[in-house]
């Protein structure tokens, strides 16, 4: 007869005993902040079956010198077998808004019209059982398109 142990270690009950990692996204109190837009991209999201672009904001404190946190902002650009912006959606009229024109060509809408920016946004909570903090409008842009450039004043600074 083959003696068992009660007590002895399981390898199988040690693997499910390891803690469950959970990466949390932060949560702010609602409303209007400046923030900078520091990351912009799209994929497909294999979750929700559809094309998808993601803009991550660090949202920063009253003075501009320190990030509250980094939040996030979804546009849905369809569910094809490739991204689609539509007129009707928010990512068409929204790019325009931050390209400052209508795209010169109409199948090029880079998500990098968005990025190393600063806007004023409005902040809102998720829904569900672990609500998170998102960007739900970009209220207005404070910086121009992206290689946008500043001219210089020549009647200023000049000697006589």
């Amino acid at each position: 007869m083959r003696q068992t142990h009660l007590h002895a270690p399981d390898k199988k009950a040690q693997v499910e005993s390891d803690p469950i990692k959970w990466e949390d996204y932060a949560r702010i109190p609602a409303g209007q902040y400046r923030a900078y837009c520091k990351y912009g991209k799209h994929y497909r999201d294999p979750g929700f079956k559809r094309w998808t672009c993601l803009l991550r904001w660090d949202v920063l404190t009253d003075d501009l010198l320190c990030a509250l946190a980094c939040v996030p902002m979804w546009f849905s650009l369809g569910d094809g077998k490739k991204p689609r912006a539509s007129r009707r959606g928010t990512y068409f009229p929204e790019w325009i808004r931050a390209n400052g024109a209508p795209p010169a060509r109409k199948d090029r809408l880079p998500p990098s019209v968005f990025t190393q920016r600063m806007a004023r946004v409005r902040i809102e909570d998720t829904r569900g059982p672990a609500p998170y903090s998102v960007v739900r409008q970009i209220v207005e842009w404070d910086t121009g398109p992206q290689g946008h450039t500043v001219n210089k004043s020549h009647s200023q600074g000049v000697p006589p």
